[in-house]
Formats: structure tokens, sequence, C-alpha cells
């Protein structure tokens, strides 16, 4: 403890000796400007490494006191997760009746059931952008709270709007609020969350995203679409009554200039036996480079764009493995199949093997890794997805297999989501944050998730010109070739950030 004490110290006067006013003109070399750029030289690390060790010694008080906070934020993801899997409820209710709250008639043709679900992508690059400029101005809670506020209008135009342009244009501001809760929260998380918390903390909003889709699924079912987007509003209401307990983010504070108040969160957050200056002087460090250049120009130091180019490949990947798609149309999906068992039912297990998945990670993210993790989750939905293309291809025209072995296309689909869930579905948006500094993480987020949001539109309203292009087995096999594909990519290109400190 005292030899971190002494080099935290000697570093602090290494910074205020910087500070001080110097009359004569600074000259540097070029090895001295490469010093200063986004990656962080010798002095940085050594406060990282110290204040990691440092934090290790919370007592549990205050690890469950990080869990709590990050728990009550993670409600926004319950409310991105309902989001996301409202289309399979929708065309479930529809297929049997299709009359709105008012009793007028209403239908759906294939293209406009895929723009329910790939509008909340196409709303995404808007509310992503407009929420990681409120987050730089106004900090990360207030954004938050909007989050909830326009969830709420939105799934009150979902219940009450009786056309079906007005029923699109309430989906399209469900996609702001997915996109601005996923840009928000997944930067709140980690800049909270201590660095042997951080992978436990990524887990928990990642269950998040699948208990809100399995809340949703429960409510949906034999409950009409506008009855059950009038009975989800309670989630965003729950979400914005918590935000009175959650505190704003440290390292925000302290890039603002308030570092007493940044002190007093990090004092509940962490306990008493760390060091908090020591953790205030890396943010210091680790985002000196924001005093000298514009957020833009940092975003265009190469190793900047090569962690956008990492984060967007790994989200390209995990659009096309088909999590996203088969969730939100999970009710079509095994209809498709000429499946014995209830579609309906299937749609609900598929997620509810998700939400009892999700737990493991609690116990991989800070072991195992960043890297393992997404190659054990990738392998494992490639399998299962080779599997269903092989089933699909075997059964294909002859309708009584398929009904005999109903279970086969569930266990399957059931395993494919299963393993995505392990890694796939949730280290890309942590790297995403843990890949950047503070000073430049909102942007970064906000550009890495604008990516992510065209991808998945894409893979969202490409699923019905793929399924008659491709035919039903060509289409998992090309979810199951972009697995491969992932795995190929993480160990060649994707480094690692477990236990690492972050700005």
């Amino acid at each position: 403890m005292d030899s971190n004490s002494t080099s935290i110290t000697s570093i602090s006067e290494s910074i205020d000796s910087r500070d001080t006013v110097n009359t004569q003109p600074e000259t540097i070399t070029a090895e001295q400007h490469n010093a200063r750029k986004y990656v962080i030289g010798k002095d940085a690390k050594e406060v990282m490494e110290s204040t990691c060790q440092l934090e290790k010694s919370g007592s549990r008080k205050h690890l469950l006191s990080q869990g709590v906070t990050c728990f009550l934020a993670s409600l926004g993801m319950w409310v991105m997760g309902s989001i996301l899997v409202y289309p399979s409820v929708l065309s479930s209710d529809l297929f049997s009746h299709n009359t709105t709250i008012y009793g007028t008639h209403i239908a759906f043709t294939n293209f406009q059931m895929d723009a329910v679900g790939g509008l909340v992508s196409l709303g995404s690059l808007p509310g992503s952008w407009a929420i990681g400029a409120v987050m730089v101005v106004k900090g990360r809670r207030f954004a938050m709270a909007i989050v909830g506020v326009v969830a709420v209008i939105s799934w009150l135009g979902v219940a009450l709007l009786d056309t079906i342009p007005g029923f699109l244009l309430a989906r399209l501001l469900s996609g702001m609020v997915a996109g601005g809760a996923s840009v928000a929260l997944n930067t709140y998380k980690v800049e909270v969350a201590s660095p042997e918390m951080r992978g436990v903390i990524a887990v928990i909003f990642s269950t998040g995203i699948t208990t809100g889709q399995l809340v949703i699924m429960g409510v949906g079912y034999k409950t009409r679409y506008y009855n059950v987007a009038l009975i989800i509003i309670v989630i965003p209401i729950i979400f914005l009554l918590g935000l009175f307990c959650v505190p704003e983010s440290p390292s925000y504070l302290v890039l603002k200039g308030h570092e007493d108040r940044a002190k007093e969160v990090l004092m509940k957050l962490r306990g008493s036996n760390a060091d908090i200056q020591a953790e205030i002087n890396s943010y210091h460090l680790m985002n000196q480079e924001h005093k000298k250049q514009s957020v833009w120009r940092g975003l265009l130091q190469p190793q900047a764009l090569k962690s956008i180019a990492i984060v967007s490949t790994l989200f390209l990947f995990q659009n096309f493995t088909g999590y996203l798609v088969i969730n939100a149309n999970a009710s079509r999906f095994f209809s498709e199949t000429a499946s014995s068992i209830n579609e309906y039912f299937c749609a609900f297990l598929l997620i509810l093997i998700q939400v009892v998945v999700g737990i493991i990670p609690l116990f991989l993210a800070d072991t195992i890794g960043r890297r393992k993790s997404l190659i054990l989750s990738f392998s494992i939905a490639m399998l299962a997805l080779t599997g269903m293309a092989v089933f699909v291809s075997v059964t294909e025209g002859n309708e009584a297999p398929s009904l005999r072995y109903g279970w086969v296309p569930l266990v399957l689909l059931m395993t494919s989501q299963a393993g995505i869930s392990l890694g796939v579905q949730y280290i890309p948006f942590l790297l995403m944050s843990e890949y950047f500094p503070t000073w430049i993480r909102t942007q970064a987020a906000s550009i890495c998730f604008s990516i992510n949001t065209l991808l998945a539109f894409m893979a969202l309203q490409l699923y019905t010109p793929m399924l008659e292009g491709l035919t039903q087995a060509g289409l998992y096999l090309c979810y199951s070739s972009s697995c491969l594909l992932g795995i190929l990519f993480t160990i060649f290109f994707v480094r690692e950030t477990m236990g690492q400190n972050i700005g």
C-alpha cells in the first residue's frame, strides 16, 4: 500500500509540475508527441495498475453498492429488450385478430411486418446521436431520464395509434429509445464499475435485455397487442423512479471539474479502503489529450480508428448470426418450420433459455476474458445453426418428419441463441465502451452503435428477401458462416480488456 501511495504521489507531483506556467515555448520531439497520443504512457500505466490493486481491496458492501446501482440503471435494458421482441408479440396477435384498440380493422403485409422490427434499428441511429450529445453536455444520468420518458411516449403511441403509418412512426420512436439506451447505459456501466467488477456488471446489463424480452413475451401470451403496450409502460416508469437512486458517472464529473462530487460517488462505490485520489488522477492522465485537441481529432487517431473498426466488425458478425432476427420473429420462424409445437410457446422458451444461460457469463466474463468468451459463444452458435440448416434441408418438402420431430428446431434454435448469449450478445457492447477513454467514449460509442444500427436494420429488413432467395436452409447456413468468420476475426484482431482500468 505504501509503495502504491508513493508511486501515485510522485506521478501526481509530475502532473502538477507539468501544469505550472512556463514562459519558454515548449519544444517536443516526434517521439514525445507520439507519447502524448491516444495510448497512455508509462506513468499512466503505473497509475492504472495501482488503482486496480487498490480498488480490489474494496469491501463486499461497496461491491454490492456497485451491483445495486448498476441493476437500477440496467432496468433501461429491460426497456430496450421489450422493444426488440415486440414484433413477435404483434404477429402472433394479428394472426388471430386484426382489430385496433378502437375496434377498427388493421392488417400488415410481410414488408410492413418486417418494418415493425426494422424501423427500431433505423430509429436507433438518430436516437444514439441525440442521446450522445445530451450525455456530453448534461451527463449520463440526465440522458437516461430522457430515454425513460420517450419510452413511455412511444408505448402509448403503439397502443393508441390506429393506423399503420401511425403505428410505424411510434415504432420509429421506440427505435430512438433503444439507440439512446444502448449508448447511455453501455457508457454508464463501464464508468461506475471497478475493473474487477466490469465483466459482471456487463452481464447484468446484458441479462436485462433478455429479461425485458421474457417479460413482454409472458405478458403477450393471448393478450391483445395494444394491451401489452399499455402494461409494459410500467417498466420505463420503474426505471425512471430508480434513477433517483443512481449517481452521476464519476469520470464525467472529473472531466467537468466537479472533483468533490466525484469523490463522494467513488467513496460510495469503492469504499474507504480504495485510494479515491489515485483513481481521479488516472482519469486525468487517461483523458489529458482532451485539453489539447478536439474530440473529433481524437477520434481520427490511428488507435481510435482501429478500435472503431474492430468493434464495428464484431457488430457485423453479431447481427448476421441471426440472433436479433430470430428473437424478433420467433413466432414466424417456428411456424415456417412446420413444428408441431405451438409457435408462441416455442418463442417464449427461446427467450427463457437465454435468460437462464445469461447467468453463466457472470462467472466467465472476468475469469476467461472477452476473447475466449467470444470464441466459445460463436462456436456453439455455429454448430447449432449448421445443424438447423441440415435439418431444414432434409425435411424440406416433407411435412411428416418435421411434425414428428417438431422438438428438433426448438432445441437447435435454443442452443444457437443460448450460445450467443454467452458472449456475442454483450461483449461487442462492452468493448464499445472499454476501448475508448472518457473524453471520446460517448462519440466513439455513438459511431459504433450507428454502424450496428445500420447492420441490424439490414439484417431485419433482409430477412424475407434472404429467406426467399437462399431458402430456409441457405439462410441458416449463412448465419453459421458468419459465426465461423467471427471466430477467426476474434483470434486475430480482438484485444483483451479483462481486468484493465479505463478512463
